[in-house]
């Protein structure tokens, strides 16, 4: 499998790649990022750490959409980050912009690849992506339902003082502050979690979940979650 993350000189991007890379998802994972010195020097890192994580995956960082043709899977992270007190759709008519390029070049280099979008506002770049791309919609997929899930299910964890791999839940709607976490459908082994956490704490869980990105860029100032 090759695997191509477009933004690979990016925070979101290079750290994408680096997990590719680590748990041997593809044979070949590439780095493609307007910001050419940087997405090589970060290729170059990675590639001379797998030794360490008794890794065969290889590693190519480039400039060039050429490097990229006949991927099975193009990630793409490519956009302005946002800043402390921005949401996401701030970064609508940038992100818009680089997505609508990313996704026409390569859809060209790689016209049977599955497209996995992870540049904000997500659920709207997605669409960008698919109208550029013209491929089937189950061929462009946006990331947001697991990683949305993902910090529900770690708020629960510490409020429980348990390992979120015990809770089952779900959290649907938008990418966004509109999301919508289900606690009449959460559980923790089976056990409604509506029995294990007052209301009002559980109230404010969801609501830490769907402000969870911008808690995190308060912290970075600079950066994506």
């Amino acid at each position: 499998m090759k695997i191509t993350v477009v933004g690979g000189a990016g925070n979101v991007g290079a750290t994408c790649a680096q997990v590719l890379a680590n748990n041997e998802i593809a044979e070949e994972v590439v780095l493609c990022d307007v910001a050419e010195g940087t997405c090589k020097g970060k290729g170059l890192d990675m590639y001379q750490s797998m030794p360490i994580f008794n890794s065969s995956s290889r590693i190519v960082a480039t400039s060039d959409y050429n490097d990229t043709a006949n991927s099975d899977i193009v990630v793409i992270t490519a956009g302005i980050a946002r800043k402390p007190g921005m949401s996401r759709d701030d970064l609508l008519k940038t992100n818009a912009g680089i997505v609508n390029t990313c996704s026409e070049l390569a859809v060209k280099a790689s016209p049977n690849a599955i497209f996995i979008i992870v540049s904000n506002p997500l659920d709207v770049m997605t669409y960008v992506a698919l109208q550029k791309t013209k491929l089937p919609r189950n061929k462009v997929i946006g990331m947001a339902g697991i990683i949305d899930t993902a910090p529900y299910r770690t708020f629960l964890a510490m409020e429980l003082g348990i390992s979120p791999k015990d809770i089952q839940a779900q959290v649907l709607g938008g990418h966004g502050d509109t999301m919508v976490p289900l606690p009449r459908y959460t559980t923790v082994g089976g056990i409604p979690i509506t029995e294990l956490i007052a209301k009002d704490k559980l109230d404010a869980i969801c609501d830490r979940t769907a402000g969870g990105g911008g808690e995190i860029v308060k912290y970075l100032q600079t950066g994506s979650a």
